[in-house]
């Protein structure tokens, strides 16, 4: 009797062990797989929350910034939902709301114009990141076609705008150092890149186009002026920008060709 009383002891006993190594089991492997989720939402936060703080208001369109803007604070919210209470998280939501709050509130932001060679390309790389995550999102069915091509239509303005005011201020700056033909160089750069548009949507910057245009016919006359005070710097040079001047470009900016290469491959998903 008392060996079957002991026998029943270690089964118990064993039963419970079992019981409570599985358990221990379990809870790790929950806890791991809440971790990782965690990470993987962590980690497209930290692709998307530049494209909303670093990319300056004016070059998206209102309801391109707020789409980004929502789509930041629905992946926080899903984190804080994952089980994520840490300190530095909540202080990143709490931040993280009230930017949304600012993007949805201003409709109409200050121009802040590309200053320099170097902004212009950190403002290239984040529009090319905002085009990835725009065919990301149509993949995944969380953005119709129509509002996908809006939306790379808009990454397309945004580009050229870049290269305008890049030009710009880099030709405002040999202006001051009355660097004339040097400045014709920045100012021809935004022709150049405006032509792409010719017979597609050339009015939308039709305006900026008419603005450079008449600027260079003014500041070529200055151009000429320091050519004959220094005949012989520069000259290949203008020669080279005046025959540039009178040809059509007729290739297509890198972010052109990505842009209409993700509206092919999209359309290519949709049918």
């Amino acid at each position: 009797m008392a060996a079957l009383i002991l026998l029943g002891i270690v089964v118990v006993l064993a039963f419970a062990t079992i019981f409570f190594v599985h358990h221990r089991k379990v809870v790790e492997e929950k806890r791991i797989q809440t971790e990782r989720k965690i990470q993987d939402i962590k980690n497209q936060v930290k692709r998307l929350e530049p494209l909303i703080t670093r990319i300056r208001p004016h070059l998206l369109p209102y309801d391109l910034r707020s789409a980004l803007a929502e789509r930041w604070i629905s992946l926080l919210q899903l984190q804080q939902d994952a089980g994520d209470t840490s300190e530095q998280f909540l202080q990143e939501l709490h931040r993280a709301e009230q930017v949304v709050r600012e993007v949805k509130a201003n409709s109409n932001p200050r121009v802040q114009p590309i200053e320099n060679q170097q902004k212009g390309q950190e403002a290239m790389n984040q529009l090319k990141n905002v085009q990835f995550l725009i065919m990301k999102e149509f993949r995944e069915g969380r953005l119709s076609e129509a509002r996908g091509q809006q939306f790379l239509t808009s990454i397309r303005y945004a580009a050229t705008q870049v290269v305008i005011e890049m030009n710009k201020s880099l030709a405002t700056v040999q202006l001051e150092n009355k660097k004339y033909r040097a400045a014709l160089i920045y100012f021809q750069n935004i022709i150049k890149e405006l032509k792409k548009y010719r017979g597609t949507e050339q009015e939308h910057f039709s305006g900026v186009y008419d603005e450079i245009r008449r600027t260079i016919e003014e500041v070529k006359v200055k151009a000429q002026q320091e050519q004959a005070e220094t005949p012989n710097l520069l000259a290949k040079g203008m020669e080279a920008l005046e025959k540039e001047e009178a040809e059509e470009s007729s290739f297509q900016s890198d972010m052109q060709r990505a842009v209409m290469a993700s509206k092919a491959k999209a359309r290519s998903m949709n049918g």
